[in-house]
């Protein structure tokens, strides 16, 4: 039961589409976030002010929105293999909103599955998700989210309809583990390469470009440094190499690959 779990442990229920299912336990009383309470008035009576509760149940409904969005979407981008099955997900917070442990383990449906357990926990690390209403934290400051995952079969037509965003993520994994993976940055955003590149995938020229992340704004900090690291690192890189690399009729390669970063994006010990 819900109401039986302390608020520092989320969880969502809610699908995220035909191919994934998305659980998360999200410390609350009432069963499927359906306990919003409403207030009957007459036609006559103007519309009572929100109280602090009310505005408290809203910032948590909206983060649980946000939360299951991210995750959900970032999961079926990384599925390009059509793996399926049910794996847990637990994500740990800390109070500065930075992801600090993500583990899985075997649900009742599904035993053991390391590729899908693998791919879940990447697709954790990887991920910026909203800020934690503060009235979720336990006494430590933490939050754990526990979301089970369930990967649903694809006929040939869906996952034909999934390649740009397959494509899309195997791209930004590209440039992230070449780039940024190797020494992640303090701050969050978001970083786009514009490159061109020959036949051969030679970079020939390549322009990076910072910006906030619509989560979390506030942690974003501007660095020249970086931006020129990485405008460096792009021009080295073989892009023959890089998933879905094509010339066009000149034999010339233009193209942009965006993703967002964080301090926790290369996973355990990188912070």
């Amino acid at each position: 039961m819900l109401s039986t779990l302390p608020v520092s442990r989320l969880s969502l229920i809610r699908p995220i589409s035909p191919w994934l299912r998305l659980t998360a336990i999200l410390g609350v009383a009432c069963a499927l976030l359906a306990c919003q309470s409403r207030q009957v008035t007459s036609p006559a009576a103007a519309p009572a002010a929100p109280s602090p509760e009310d505005i408290k149940k809203q910032q948590f409904h909206t983060f649980v929105a946000r939360f299951q969005s991210i995750l959900g979407n970032r999961a079926l981008e990384a599925n390009s293999e059509g793996l399926t099955g049910e794996v847990r997900l637990r994500i740990k917070i800390n109070r500065i909103n930075q992801v600090f442990s993500c583990e899985t383990q075997a649900t009742g449906l599904a035993t053991a599955n390391a590729p899908l357990a693998d791919l879940s926990k990447k697709v954790c690390w990887s991920a910026v998700f909203p800020v934690v209403p503060a009235d979720r934290l336990d006494k430590d400051g933490n939050v754990e989210v526990v979301a089970p995952l369930i990967y649903m079969p694809m006929n040939d037509i869906q996952r034909l309809s999934m390649q740009p965003l397959y494509q899309h993520y195997a791209q930004s994994r590209y440039f992230a583990d070449r780039t940024l993976l190797k020494a992640p940055p303090d701050s969050i955003g978001v970083v786009t390469f514009e490159y061109l590149a020959n036949r051969q995938g030679k970079v020939e020229a390549c322009v990076v470009n910072l910006q906030r992340h619509r989560e979390r704004p506030e942690a974003f900090t501007y660095d020249n440094v970086l931006q020129s690291r990485l405008a460096e690192q792009c021009k080295h890189l073989d892009l023959a190499q890089m998933p879905g690399f094509s010339v066009d009729e000149t034999g010339v390669s233009r193209g942009a690959v965006a993703f967002e970063y964080s301090p926790w994006m290369a996973g355990p010990g990188s912070r």
